[in-house]
């Protein structure tokens, strides 16, 4: 079957996706995006959006406080809870941070990728990378195929890129996994504080209670694998834990719907992120996820919009050859899986002091308040 010529074929049109498509297309690029739903679509996150990824939300919708315009909660301030009652908190002042679920989020980033002149076809499932003479050249669906000169993959965990490329797909210390469901909550004094519970039971990893939307706030557990997986505990056992320990909070808590579990693939490994002759993965897709905090939303739109860039860069050159993949790479690794390695060894800090209660010694103590209470673990997530 016959297609219009693109310069940019898109796999997933989520934040990754629309970030690419959208910054792709203002420069100049035909870009046509595939996604196998029909959107508006829900989708299992924790739903957190930084203050840096509404920034970028806003630079792609092309207005000020996008977020505004969907349903949505404010960040105002986090906490961090230690198993004792320890509270560390601090605030976002003037740049406060936000809750959008899924559902609104993408469906406005989908909006504006339209909006962009992209061509956008839903409910089109890609089965497979096209490979010929060792270069990516498109993607196929049962039916149908689709050739570009750069293929984007922004096609979320497991990736159809590792393994046109070779790469096998990280796990264990590479790999998270979370549950979470909606709860409505009583009114309370943290309703715009983003809540993160270090407990026992869940080594390099937290609990999580964010402000509520809508009347439903997104309570759930999220864990490094490889400790997941010594633990032997079910995910849907240790959030009903979760909630049962802390009655305070979550006492009269009603669950709406079901929990849901998803992974999330980290950027806790030193290898140069997924991308190769004709082929640049972002977002979940490339495993770019904070292994601290679990943050993908802004990592997914950061990644996507670079990989846009130097699609477009690529195709003013010599086509998406070693050396435009290696820029590529070391912009990611800049951005995101240094910095992730830093913020690695810092979960495992967290692991020790809560294991042993060293965070109750006032050294300690006031570490903490200057890392997570001030402005110092950020330096671990700065991009220039």
């Amino acid at each position: 079957m016959a297609h219009e010529p693109i310069d940019v074929l898109v796999i997933g049109a989520g934040p990754a996706g629309c970030a690419a498509a959208i910054t792709a297309t203002r420069a100049g690029a035909r870009v046509l995006v595939l996604d196998r739903a029909q959107f508006p679509r829900a989708k299992t996150c924790g739903d957190a959006i930084s203050n840096r990824g509404a920034r970028v939300v806003d630079e792609l919708v092309g207005v000020s406080h996008a977020l505004h315009t969907v349903p949505h909660a404010i960040v105002r301030a986090a906490a961090a809870l230690l198993p004792d009652g320890t509270r560390v908190s601090r605030s976002f002042g003037h740049e406060p941070g936000y809750i959008v679920p899924r559902l609104h989020l993408d469906d406005l980033l989908r909006r504006a990728l339209e909006a962009s002149s992209a061509q956008l076809r839903q409910g089109v499932k890609i089965r497979r990378l096209l490979v010929e003479g060792g270069q990516i050249v498109g993607a196929a669906s049962d039916t149908q195929q689709w050739r570009a000169p750069i293929t984007i993959a922004a096609d979320g965990p497991g990736s159809l890129a590792w393994a046109a490329l070779g790469r096998r797909y990280q796990r264990g210390r590479g790999l998270g996994v979370a549950i979470t469901g909606y709860y409505e909550l009583e009114p309370g004094p943290d309703d715009h504080v983003s809540a993160h519970y270090f407990e026992d039971d869940l080594p390099c990893g937290y609990g999580w209670v964010f402000p509520a939307v809508d009347g439903l706030a997104n309570v759930g557990v999220y864990q490094r694998a490889d400790h997941f997986e010594r633990g032997h505990t079910k995910l849907a056992t240790l959030l009903e834990r979760f909630v049962a320990r802390h009655p305070a909070r979550l006492a009269s808590a009603r669950l709406h719907g079901k929990p849901r579990v998803w992974s999330l693939p980290l950027a806790s490994r030193v290898t140069p992120p997924p991308a190769g002759p004709g082929v640049l993965a972002c977002g979940d897709a490339g495993s770019f996820i904070d292994p601290l905090s679990g943050e993908g939303i802004w990592q997914a739109l950061h990644t996507g919009a670079l990989a846009g860039r130097c699609a477009v860069a690529a195709l003013a050159h010599r086509g998406l050859d070693p050396q435009a993949v290696r820029g590529y790479q070391r912009a990611c690794e800049r951005a995101i899986v240094w910095p992730s390695q830093l913020r690695l060894g810092v979960q495992e800090a967290m692991r020790v002091l809560v294991s042993t209660r060293a965070y109750r010694r006032p050294l300690i103590k006031r570490a903490l308040a200057w890392g997570y209470g001030g402005d110092a673990l950020e330096i671990t997530k700065r991009t220039s």
